[in-house]
Formats: structure tokens, C-alpha cells, sequence
């Protein structure tokens, strides 16, 4: 069923006398060929890598003609909207009424289109010099004035309509118009830039991604401007802020200089003691793209500050390791090999695996059907029960080593184990969750950083997949989640998540009008895409790193991403695939 919907924030500008009727959905953008690993199209099978679809051609504009009609004008204005991200809005201005012009603000948000929209002119009032041209479009997505974009679930469509009116040189011209961009998915592709900013864990062990999309005419400044501005709203607890209240960029500018990019920071930035002026420095240069030295200058002086800190994303390991009977199993390239750290799980029922470290010395976790979570016997002891409960989720294990699960069915909270206990010294405790509560949860996996959760769930009425951080006390142990972002609105079923890259999923599901499950590439803010089918996949796991990905099948196969855009079978006669985490 096509739907509208309305754009938060919206700023309408109108005159007297022509009003400006406009419907904008929270969502968000163009699927971008900018990620591409997993294969995207094809059946399973091996053979030669296909390339990437260029992309379609970045559509110019022009200032507009004499005499032009209505059509013509909200034409013109829209091609110019798509320049201008890349340059300057200077043309698209040219579309609009003089007064319009002043109170214009093109980067107040942005609505990205699948297509070229078709308009429709009321020529009912075209003699006496007024009229509205209108149009409804598919939505894909949006983008707000930080940055951050919203994916679109399909089938959304925004009404859009332009107030235009004959000037003094007799001339049609825009006299109603809202705040923003309107942009196609190709254009957007081509003049929009994804820039993850960073943010250090509250330990600061880590940098943690934050994605936004910026005009690629100046998204260094953006980016420093909203680096400065902080987090996201749902990550904020998650992750620390150095940057002292009231830092801002002197200029509306980051300029490059010899082998350097200047930052021109304003006075309270001298506030910050010099560890956190280093830790900014070295959040910026993340932010910035990690390829340049930064310079932070105050009044066109040189800032001091500590050694610039040696701090990263957490990444996952590739180690990955699959049940063979009932042997873990290390698994290198295709072959198998029995993990010295763990006997045989005679007497269980393994149905997932959980584990930290190097694959060889690991303790390993096992979920033993679906009510015990046990550690996996060694050649010294058996089994130790760590959690018990009804229909418990695969366990996933954090970097500070708590173990997350809890009961499929959802009052609102999730369990967490401290592994750092012995054995049934283990401490079990809960993690607040409300919203949550009354859904079912199918999957469950912490980002590597500690930071971030992500939760596959359903309260009957279709899968969602939702972002979460994750708030912790002074000993590391999680306490609560934040409210938290939706992603991957296309897939309506799912069975399983993981963390495939610093702000990328992986999902085990499937989108309407298909029947079998595939993984989506689920950015934690962009557009999902499909990769191509697997038959009869049950189980995915991956590392960082697209490459990384693995996908088990019912057969008990295991295919790999690999750098192909195929998937390569690896290995037979093994399950429940897993990384570490």
C-alpha cells in the first residue's frame, strides 16, 4: 500500500495568497554502489567477478531561460538543487523570487527521490500571473541538517507542490517553497558523501562510528562542525565528548595547508586540558578520513597538545571456527581443525557458539538447545551452566566479557553474564531495555567497540531491526540501552544479525515479494541492499569485513563471501558457523 507521510522539521515558506501544500517521511537514501563485496546478483556458484554498476550520469544545470513555463521552472530549480551539493546553490537561486531567495536554507534537510518526479500545473489561475505546479513521488529517504539519514521503508511516497508567480520582468519565478533539497537517488549518489565521525568509548579504548552524509562541495567543515556538535542522540550515552562546550570553527572553513588540513577552532577550545586536546585531535583526523595530519589553530596559533593518541575502531577478528559433529572446529581458508581448548560436546545440544580471544586458547560458550548456556567442556572439567531460562538468544560476548542473552520472549530487559567470574561464580544481571518489552527478540549481537547493540525482533507485525548504545557503570557492566535507531526498513522477516563492518550489518532475512531469506547489508544509517541467495541458508556470522562473511546452509554447507562477488563453498558437513563476540 503506497503511504505519506511528513518530514519533521519542516520549515514552509509561503506568501499570502499561494499556499504550499508539502508531505516529506522520515527516511532515507539512494542505494549507493559504494559498498560492495558480497555479491549482489547471481546464483551460487563460482566463476568470474562481475563489475559494479557505474552509476548514471550527474545531470547539469542551467540558470533559467527567458520565457520559461511553470514546468520548466520547477524543473530547472530541481537539476540546480543537485548542482549546487556539489558547488554552490547560486543557480538554483535564480528560480526563486527575490524575497524567497533571503530565507531559502538548502541544507536544511534533504528528500531523496527514486526517480525524476512528474509535474502537474494548475492552469486554472495561469492568467492571472499565479499557479502551483505539484507532483508525488516515491521516497527513498531523507537527510537532516546533522547529517543523518533515515532509510525509507518501500512504497512510501511524499506530495510535493511550488508556489510560482509572474515577476516585474513578467517572468515565472518560485515564491513558495520548502526549506531543503529535493534530489533524486542517482544525483544524490553523486553529490552526497558518506563520512563516518568518531567518537572514543567512554574508556577511550576506541573510536566509535557515527555515519553522515554531507554536500561533497564541503564536507570537511561539516564534518568538524558536527564532530564539535557531538554524537547522536541514541549514541550519546555510549561514547565520551572532549571537545569543551562552545568549540566551534572560527571560520566556516577547513583549509587545507602544507601536508596538513588546518582546523580553526574558536577560544573555548583552549579550555581542554592537552590529553583531550589530543584525543580530539585524534577523533578530527579519524573524522576527516585518517589520511592527513591536522593542525588545530586558535587565532591563526598553533594550538599545543599531548602526543596524538594511537586509538582506533575495535574490529573483529577474522578467526572464525564451526561445530563438526560435536568438535568446535578452527576453520583456515577450507580447512578444519579440532581447537585444543575444547573437548567434544557429547551430551549437549549445541544450537549456537560464542567465544572471545584466539580461536586455539578460547573458552568457548554453548547454548545447549534453548534453555542452558554452558561452557563448552575441556579435557580437565564438563560443562558449567551459566544462564538458564526459556528460549534463550544466541550469546553474544562483549569486549569487557559479559555475556548477553535473555529470554526470547521480552519483558523489557536483557540478561548479561560476567565471565570474568568462575565458573557458577559467574554474576547474572539484568539490562534495561522498555522498549523491548512485549516483542519477540530472534537475534542479538554487540559491535565490537562495546558501544553499540544490534537487535533483530518482531511484535507481530513484521521484523525490525534497531540500533541500540549501550550505557554502562564505572566497572564496564552494561546498566541500560538507549532508545534506539532504525535500520534496514526494506526487510519485513529476519533470523539473525551481526556486525560486518564499523557500521554495517549483516542480516539473515528477506524483503516483500520473496520468499527465501539472503543477507542484507543493513548500513546503521543508509540504504540495504540485497546480496544474491544462497539456497537454504539458516546461519550467518562474519568478521570485519565484508570478505569475512560467512553463511551456512541447511545441507550443512558453508559458503564465503570471499572477494568475489560469488559465493564459494568451503567447507561441508559443518554448522553453526561463528566469529569472535
Amino acid at each position: 500500500m503506497t503511504t505519506t507521510g511528513t518530514l519533521h522539521g519542516l520549515t514552509l515558506r509561503r506568501r499570502a495568497g499561494h499556499a504550499l501544500a508539502a508531505g516529506l517521511a522520515t527516511a532515507l537514501v539512494a542505494a549507493l554502489g559504494a559498498c560492495a563485496s558480497i555479491p549482489t546478483s547471481g546464483p551460487v556458484t563460482e566463476g568470474q567477478a562481475t563489475p559494479e554498476d557505474p552509476g548514471q550520469p550527474f545531470v547539469s544545470a542551467a540558470a533559467p531561460i527567458r520565457d520559461a513555463s511553470p514546468t520548466q521552472i520547477v524543473q530547472g530549480f530541481l537539476a540546480a538543487q543537485a548542482q549546487g551539493a556539489r558547488s554552490s546553490f547560486d543557480v538554483a537561486s535564480e528560480f526563486l523570487t527575490s524575497e524567497v531567495q533571503e530565507e531559502w536554507s538548502p541544507l536544511a534537510q534533504v528528500a531523496i527521490l527514486a526517480g525524476e518526479p512528474e509535474l502537474v500545473v494548475d492552469e486554472s489561475t495561469l492568467e492571472d500571473g499565479v499557479t502551483t505546479v505539484r507532483t508525488t513521488a516515491e521516497l527513498t529517504g531523507t537527510v537532516d541538517e546533522h547529517g543523518v539519514y533515515t532509510e525509507q521503508a518501500p512504497g512510501q511516497t511524499i506530495e510535493i507542490s511550488y508556489g510560482l508567480v509572474r515577476d516585474d520582468d513578467d517572468q515565472w519565478r518560485i515564491d513558495a517553497v520548502d526549506d531543503g533539497l529535493t534530489i533524486t537517488e542517482a544525483n544524490f549518489a553523486q553529490t552526497y558523501k558518506q563520512v563516518n565521525l568518531y567518537f572514543p568509548t567512554v574508556d577511550r579504548a576506541y573510536l566509535v562510528p557515527d555515519a553522515r552524509w554531507f554536500p561533497s562541495r564541503n564536507w570537511q567543515a561539516l564534518a568538524v562542525r558536527e564532530t564539535l556538535n557531538g554524537p547522536s542522540e541514541w549514541l550519546a550515552g555510549s561514547v565520551a565528548t572532549v571537545a569543551p562546550e562552545g568549540t566551534a570553527l572560527s571560520i566556516d572553513s577547513v583549509p587545507p595547508g602544507e601536508g596538513a588540513v588546518i582546523v580553526p577552532l574558536n577560544e573555548p577550545v583552549t579550555e581542554a586540558p592537552p590529553a583531550d586536546r589530543a584525543l580530539l585531535l585524534a577523533q578530527l583526523q579519524a573524522s576527516l578520513g585518517g589520511r592527513v595530519e591536522i593542525t588545530i589553530g586558535v587565532g591563526g596559533s598553533t594550538l599545543s597538545a599531548d602526543e596524538v593518541p594511537t586509538i582506533g575502531v575495535a574490529t573483529t577478528p577474522d578467526d572464525p571456527v564451526v561445530l563438526s559433529g560435536d568438535q568446535i572446529m578452527s576453520l583456515e581458508g577450507r580447512t578444519t581443525k579440532a581447537v585444543a581448548s575444547a573437548a567434544p560436546l557429547t551430551g549437549l545440544q549445541p544450537t549456537a557458539l560464542a567465544f572471545r580471544g584466539r580461536s586455539s586458547d578460547a573458552t568457548y560458550v554453548v547454548r545447549d538447545g534453548g534453555g542452558r548456556i554452558v561452557t563448552a567442556p575441556t579435557a580437565e572439567s564438563g560443562p558449567t551452566t551459566l544462564l538458564t531460562g526459556s528460549n534463550l538468544l544466541a550469546p553474544s560476548i562483549d569486549r569487557f566479557q559479559y555475556l548477553w542473552s535473555g529470554p526470547q520472549v521480552q519483558a523489557g530487559t536483557l540478561q548479561v553474564v560476567d565471565l570474568r567470574g568462575a565458573g557458577s561464580d559467574a554474576a547474572v544481571s539484568t539490562v534495561a531495555a522498555p522498549w523491548l518489552e512485549g516483542r519477540t527478540i530472534m537475534s542479538v549481537r554487540v559491535a565490537p567497540d562495546g558501544a553499540r547493540v544490534a537487535v533483530v525482533s518482531d511484535a507481530g507485525s513484521g521484523a525490525q531491526i534497531q540500533v541500540a548504545g549501550i550505557v554502562r557503570d564505572e566497572a564496564g557492566r552494561p546498566t541500560q540501552l538507549s532508545e534506539p535507531v532504525r535500520v534496514g526498513q526494506p526487510v519485513v522477516a529476519a533470523t539473525q544479525v551481526t556486525w560486518v563492518d564499523r557500521a554495517l550489518l549483516g542480516v539473515l532475512g528477506r524483503t516483500v515479494g520473496t520468499a527465501d531469506p539472503v543477507v542484507q547489508r543493513v548500513p546503521v544509517g543508509g540504504p540495504t541492499m540485497a546480496s544474491s541467495p544462497v539456497e537454504d541458508a539458516v546461519s550467518l556470522a562474519s568478521a570485519t569485513g565484508i570478505a569475512t562473511t560467512l553463511v551456512g546452509t541447511s545441507d550443512s554447507s558453508l559458503y564465503a563471501a570471499g572477494t568475489s562477488t560469488l559465493w564459494t563453498k568451503v567447507a561441508t558437513e559443518v554448522r553453526l558457523p561463528t566469529y569472535p563476540g
